[in-house]
C-alpha cells in the first residue's frame, strides 16, 4: 500500500475502475486520464500564451502563486492572449464549450493535499512551466467536507473543493504531468512534484464536459 506523499521512479499507471471508485459525482467517469489530441507542434507556442495569460491576471489572484489554483473566466481576454489554444479548441470542436482556464501552480515546500474539483468531471491539462518530472495522482480516499488550504484558494470558486483524509488515502494511479492529459478531477488526486522549483499547468474546463453518456470521451480528442 502506498500513502498519498508517494516517491518517485513509481510507473505511471492508468487503471479503468470499476464502480468502487470514489467519486464526488456519480456522473464522474471510470477512467482517471488520457492523452490529449493537441497538435504538439504547437505546444510550445501555446505554453507561451498561457504563461502571459498567468502574467496579465495575475493582479486578480486572491493569493501568491505557491501551490495554488486560480481561475481565469474572461474569455474575451483569453481569446486576444491565447490565440493559437482558442484554434486548436475550434479544431477539436470544443470551443463552444470551452468555460475557463485554472492556472495551477505548484510549491514543493505547500502540497497540494488530495482533493475532488466539485462542479467538473474532466479537465485538459496542459504543461506549462517546469512540469519535467512532475506528475498528476490519484487515490482511493474518504472525501470529507473540508476546504483545501488558504494557500491554495487562489479564485473565490476553489472554496466549493473538497479534500480527503490523507490517512485513508492510497494511491491508484498516476500520470506524467508534461505531457497534455484529459483527467479526471472528480475522483481524489493532487500534483505531486520532485523538485524544489515553482511548476505551473494550465487546465481547461468544459461545461459540458466533452463525454458521452456512459462517460467515455469524445473519440477525437485523444488518440
Amino acid at each position: 500500500m502506498q500513502i498519498w506523499h508517494s516517491w518517485a521512479g513509481v510507473l505511471l499507471r492508468n487503471l479503468t475502475v470499476n464502480s468502487t471508485l470514489v467519486k464526488y459525482q456519480s456522473t464522474a467517469p471510470d477512467w482517471l486520464y488520457h492523452p490529449a489530441n493537441l497538435n504538439m507542434d504547437l505546444l510550445p507556442v501555446i505554453q507561451k500564451e498561457l504563461i502571459k495569460l498567468s502574467i496579465v491576471t495575475k493582479k486578480d489572484n486572491l493569493v501568491p502563486y505557491t501551490s495554488t489554483f486560480v481561475e481565469i473566466k474572461n474569455l474575451k481576454l483569453i481569446e486576444q492572449v491565447c490565440p493559437v489554444l482558442i484554434q486548436e479548441l475550434k479544431k477539436l470542436k470544443l470551443y463552444d464549450t470551452f468555460a475557463l482556464i485554472a492556472i495551477i501552480s505548484v510549491d514543493c515546500s505547500k502540497e497540494f493535499p488530495p482533493h475532488v474539483d466539485v462542479g467538473d468531471d474532466i479537465a485538459m491539462n496542459i504543461p506549462m512551466v517546469r512540469c519535467e518530472g512532475t506528475y498528476t495522482v490519484w487515490y482511493d480516499a474518504k472525501i470529507v467536507d473540508q476546504e483545501l488550504p488558504t494557500y491554495a484558494i487562489g479564485s473565490e470558486i476553489v472554496k466549493i473543493a473538497r479534500v480527503c483524509d490523507p490517512r485513508t488515502a492510497v494511491e491508484i494511479g498516476r500520470c506524467d504531468s508534461n505531457i497534455p492529459h484529459w483527467i479526471n478531477v472528480n475522483v481524489p488526486h493532487r500534483p505531486e512534484t520532485h523538485h524544489d522549483q515553482l511548476r505551473m499547468a494550465a487546465s481547461i474546463r468544459f461545461s459540458p464536459s466533452p463525454i458521452d453518456q456512459y462517460g467515455n470521451l469524445l473519440p477525437h480528442l485523444t488518440f
